[in-house]
């Protein structure tokens, strides 16, 4: 019998019995994964308000047209794509965020406002959405977006392929989508889902033309055109003369290279040689936060940075051996120490500020005590285990560093193992075959998260999580039409994994970038990775 929740067989679309990298399909990031890191918040609003104290703010005086912004990345090496659909990193999120748009956006307050869609209705039951699209949108081939290309974005996304938008139409009955007309699109549901909408903030679900196929000279609709494309190197593209956002953007050319050293995108940031750089390392930030010779971008955000567990790999196999861990980490200490207090305290579920977080659970602490108690029990006294880490992410291998020391109070001795950025969110090298390890996620909803770290089809299942009982129950949560029965299920949900999963949420970092002083118009975002490369509201000073 086929999973009602991974309804493949009945699309009628055509798959792919192929896999793509994470790198090349790391997307997500230099890992974001899911990844990743945002650079330069481009939402509309005021700055926010950091542990460390007020985030600067760019936007001031009248924008000037002309010029080309230069961002700096962490690379992906020859894993890079132009693939929304199959991007992983910052990079590939920074290219595609640029050339494309999205359904639904996220406001600064993490609420979603109209995009390309101007309304997303349901039926009574959730089952059914008829989605009102704007008019008068442009691909950057003059040709008019409208409901084809939704229908055909959406069956595109369901190819195997492109795995990392899989999560996201695989509730939807991709065969039987129609257009109503040129503007409306019915999409009728294989089950219900109470906030369809959700589904389509991400970048690795934003819109593309019917008939895309090879993305080698992708044409979206987004602010920018696509000019050049190196992977591990750097891209061009000019700006888009006829976007719907009128008089955006205001630069002529986006240049985004590839820099993996994060000394090396900083001095390329101080010298001249970029505008702007993406994870400014925490305690450089704090240094230049001071000094005030370069513009610090700092959001608060439910991202989420976490040690994982491959729950079917020992010995974490073992309940016990888990929950130990988890009461192993100082919390507190890790993000004082591993990333200078950019971030709030994490309790080992991810979303905290995002709707239907369960905040009615106990803070986790450190109980060196218990923890040695439990390992004892498992038989797992004196346990050793490996650590692999990568400096893909600010505050990775500090984070790392930190809790190995940490373990020794409670006898474990945990080996670290620092590996290139190249690999670690690459499927073919070793994302998803750590045992232990490090992740970060940016989630815009708690549905994005578990449909895509830990439902039954998820494809980044990072602690390799298994379990029927509990994925109809994530089920029900997502279909739920009445808001306190979900908030109740989702609760069921999240306490089941802060009991039992494999994530270690030690925190809620913030969104940390720098911009040269020239760069104006840019504002500090709480979704991070989906406001923060918007580079069409930069304008450029001097």
């Amino acid at each position: 019998m086929s999973d009602p929740h991974n309804p493949r067989p009945e699309t009628g679309i055509e798959l792919f019995d192929h896999r793509i990298s994470r790198g090349t399909l790391l997307r997500g990031a230099a890992g974001t994964m899911l990844g990743m890191s945002p650079l330069l918040a481009a939402a509309c609003g005021g700055g926010s308000t950091s542990s460390t104290g007020t985030s600067a703010s760019t936007s001031a005086a009248t924008p000037v047209k002309g010029g080309t912004l230069r961002a700096g990345f962490v690379g992906g090496g020859t894993a890079e794509t132009l693939n929304l659909y199959q991007g992983v990193t910052p990079i590939d999120e920074s290219r595609a965020q640029n050339l494309f748009d999205p359904l639904l956006v996220v406001n600064p307050d993490l609420t979603t406002g109209p995009g390309l869609a101007l309304e997303f209705n349901a039926n009574a039951a959730a089952t059914e959405y008829e989605i009102k699209l704007r008019p008068g949108v442009e691909f950057h081939n003059g040709k008019t977006f409208g409901a084809e290309d939704v229908i055909y974005s959406m069956r595109l996304m369901a190819k195997s392929a492109n795995f990392a938008s899989v999560p996201f139409v695989a509730g939807i009955n991709l065969k039987d989508l129609k257009a109503i007309d040129a503007t409306t699109v019915k999409v009728p549901l294989l089950y219900p889902d109470a906030d369809l909408g959700a589904n389509f903030v991400y970048w690795n679900t934003w819109m593309v033309q019917n008939g895309e196929k090879d993305f080698t000279n992708p044409v979206g609709t987004g602010p920018f055109m696509f000019d050049t494309f190196k992977a591990g190197t750097q891209s061009t593209f000019k700006r888009n003369p006829n976007y719907w956002q009128t008089g955006k953007p205001y630069v002529d050319e986006l240049l985004i290279q590839s820099i993996d050293d994060n000394n090396a995108r900083l001095e390329a940031l101080q010298s001249g040689q970029i505008d702007a750089m993406a994870q400014l390392p925490t305690a450089d930030a704090k240094a230049h936060q001071a000094t005030g010779d370069i513009t610090v971008l700092v959001a608060k955000s439910p991202q989420a940075m976490m040690f994982y567990m491959d729950t079917t790999q020992a010995p974490f196999t073992d309940v016990r051996v888990r929950q130990a861990m988890k009461l192993i980490a100082d919390r507190p200490a890790l993000v004082a120490s591993a990333i200078n207090g950019f971030g709030s305290i994490g309790n080992d579920i991810v979303g905290k500020g995002l709707p239907f977080y369960d905040n009615s659970l106990p803070q986790r602490v450190q109980d060196i005590e218990q923890a040695k108690s439990l390992l004892k029990q498992a038989g797992q006294e004196n346990l050793t285990v490996t650590l692999q880490t990568s400096p893909i992410f600010p505050g990775f291998v500090e984070s790392a560093t930190l809790l190995a020391q940490q373990a020794k109070d409670a006898g474990v001795t945990i080996n670290l193992k620092q590996v290139p950025p190249s690999a670690y969110y690459n499927p073919s090298a070793l994302y998803l075959k750590m045992a232990f390890a490090e992740t970060q996620w940016p989630p815009p909803s708690i549905k994005f998260f578990y449909l895509q770290a830990l439902s039954s089809k998820a494809p980044y299942n990072e602690t390799h999580w298994k379990n029927t009982a509990w994925n109809d129950l994530l089920f029900k949560a997502i279909g739920e039409t009445d808001q306190a029965t979900a908030q109740q299920t989702w609760n069921q949900v999240q306490k089941i994994q802060y009991d039992q999963g494999g994530y270690i949420n030690w925190t809620n970092a913030d969104w940390v970038d720098g911009l040269s002083t020239k760069v104006k118009g840019l504002e500090p975002h709480p979704a991070g990775v989906l406001g923060n490369y918007l580079f069409m509201n930069a304008w450029l000073s001097g």
